[in-house]
């Protein structure tokens, strides 16, 4: 995931988005790109800084619209994660926990990214909250085409989520292919001894 965001530089192989090489150090491309959201929001959102204000930074630094465009796009795509106009004068602390990671998700979403990676981003909600974010990721894929990396050791989330996964242990990839396929019949052991925790009991081979 951080590779994917540009915060860890590939040792070997190379990213490419649509065919096209991703380079390392090419950050103007890879932020139009690939956007990240972190686990917790209230690290990640200064406390000091309106919502307005950190959902038009992007905006500022990799694009030329003006001030007027760019507050049509904030106040829009706040409207699109489930949010309001105003709450772009609200400061973070403001907002509940799953307001806040929907801030997040119209962070990543405010360049129209082609991927957006999401570590652990709905860890710290609670069940109801994560239904609404979980059914807000599928809407914005099928109206969007964005694309999600959702990174998660929840198999349940992954299962419902997912089309394709990849199953990783010490940074090393150990199984991928279609998720249905992967978790109804895991071929290597991590993977079944994770199915079995999540799922009672690994299907049979």
């Amino acid at each position: 995931a951080r590779m994917l965001a540009g915060m860890v530089e590939p040792t070997a192989g190379e990213i490419r988005v649509n065919g096209e090489k991703l380079e390392h150090k090419d950050y103007s491309t890879r932020c139009k790109l690939i956007r990240m959201i972190f686990q917790d929001p209230n690290t990640s959102l200064n406390p000091r800084i309106q919502i307005g204000r950190i959902l038009e930074g992007p905006l500022k630094r990799n694009t030329n619209m003006p001030p007027e465009a760019r507050m049509r796009r904030v106040k829009d795509t706040l409207l699109r994660v489930g949010l309001l106009p105003e709450h772009a004068y609200f400061y973070p602390q403001m907002l509940a926990a799953g307001q806040k990671q929907r801030v997040c998700l119209a962070r990543a979403l405010i360049l129209q990214p082609s991927i957006i990676v999401a570590d652990e981003a709905l860890n710290g909600l609670d069940m109801a909250m994560r239904s609404q974010i979980i059914n807000l990721f599928l809407e914005l894929q099928e109206e969007m085409g964005v694309s999600f990396v959702y990174v998660s050791q929840h198999l349940g989330i992954v299962k419902h989520i997912t089309d394709k996964i990849i199953v990783m242990h010490e940074g090393d990839v150990v199984e991928s292919g279609d998720t249905d396929e992967v978790l109804t019949n895991p071929g290597h052991q991590i993977t079944q001894r994770l199915v079995e925790s999540h799922f009672s009991k690994a299907p049979n081979h």
